[in-house]
């Protein structure tokens, strides 16, 4: 089963989960994260010694990934915002705002993107508020080891599983073979 650790307590189960499962939902979180993605002709940050990646504790893009195909172009930048304050802001503001944080991170070049798109998690029904869990203290070590630990027959999957890349696709991948296996043995005996 892969879902989101929040959402297994929205899940009827005959008979019960264990009250572990219980605490795990209350206390493992989704995120409130949105995304801004902005295209350009290149990666134009290269050519002035900069990765892409960056962090700032102001504005709504506060962490920054260069997600371009390739070296000749196009050049794209992901910027994470903060999903409290950008969210509620009309279409044209979130594009605003997002290539404003950009040009202050990697100057006036990012004010002109040849195509522009985000995504606000707290609208997606499955995976309300981010792309993954936001937990908070103590609770890989309190409610850590009922993410993967099977009962009764289920197994689980998803990323917030993954003993490596967790939130990432290849952590949720990886997670889905590791389940896989756990079932083919429990049916090999």
């Amino acid at each position: 089963m892969a879902v989101l650790p929040a959402h297994r307590g929205g899940i009827a189960f005959a008979p019960a989960l264990p009250p572990e499962y219980e605490k795990l939902a209350e206390h493992w979180p989704q995120g409130r994260l949105s995304k801004a993605y902005a295209a350009y002709e290149t990666p134009f940050w290269r050519k002035n010694g900069c990765s892409g990646e960056a962090l700032s504790d102001e504005g709504p893009v506060f962490i920054t990934f260069d997600v371009s195909p390739g070296d000749a172009g196009p050049g794209i930048l992901l910027g994470f915002t903060g999903a409290r304050t950008f969210d509620p802001l009309p279409a044209e503001q979130l594009r605003e705002q997002a290539l404003e944080g950009f040009v202050t991170l990697f100057g006036d070049a990012a004010a002109r993107p040849i195509d522009y798109v985000d995504h606000c998690w707290g609208t997606e029904e499955f995976a309300p508020g981010g792309p993954t869990a936001a937990v908070p203290p103590g609770s890989w070590t309190t409610y850590g080891p009922w993410l993967r630990k099977p009962v009764d027959g289920i197994f689980w999957a998803g990323t917030e599983s993954a003993d490596v890349w967790t939130g990432f696709f290849d952590g949720a991948v990886r997670s889905g073979k590791r389940a896989a296996d756990e079932v083919h043995r429990a049916l090999s005996g």
